[in-house]
């Protein structure tokens, strides 16, 4: 039981590396946005970037693809907290472990590609990889559910 206990968490751990990775890359993508396109949304961020830089060419709003990570971690923002949260309780009540090895990184494929999908403007993709993610949250709530009410 311990045994299985543990690489279900094993999972969990990939889990939330692979998904911190992932929004890591996305910041540094906006990074990228904005010093590319000189476009900072912060007067201090530009004020910082002209004493750096010596910059004076940079304007007041964020360039496209800077915008477009910024709306991709505010969506993760929705999205992943609450799956980390009904992925620990999955795992804690003893849910389906098979479970574990194909919804968790189903999510993580989920979010990935709807970072790709968002950046560079894919639709239907972003729309179908957001589903995706929000049906594994939907199962994994059908697992536990399940669990408290009838096992």
């Amino acid at each position: 039981m311990v045994a299985q206990a543990m690489d279900t968490w094993k999972v969990y751990g990939l889990t939330v590396v692979a998904l911190f990775l992932k929004m890591f890359v996305t910041v540094l993508i906006q990074a990228y946005g904005r010093f590319k396109s000189s476009s900072f949304s912060n007067p201090e961020d530009l004020a910082m970037v002209e004493k750096i830089f010596g910059k004076k060419d940079v304007i007041s709003s964020d360039g496209d693809l800077a915008r477009r990570a910024q709306n991709v971690l505010r969506n993760d923002g929705e999205n992943i907290p609450i799956f980390l949260f009904l992925a620990m309780a999955y795992i804690e009540l003893n849910c389906w472990k098979t479970g574990v090895f194909i919804y968790f990184p189903l999510f993580v494929a989920s979010r990935i590609f709807h970072t790709v999908a968002y950046i560079f403007a894919l639709q239907p993709l972003r729309n179908i990889v957001y589903q995706l993610g929000i049906l594994v949250m939907f199962f994994l709530c059908s697992h536990i559910g399940w669990n408290v009410f009838v096992s």
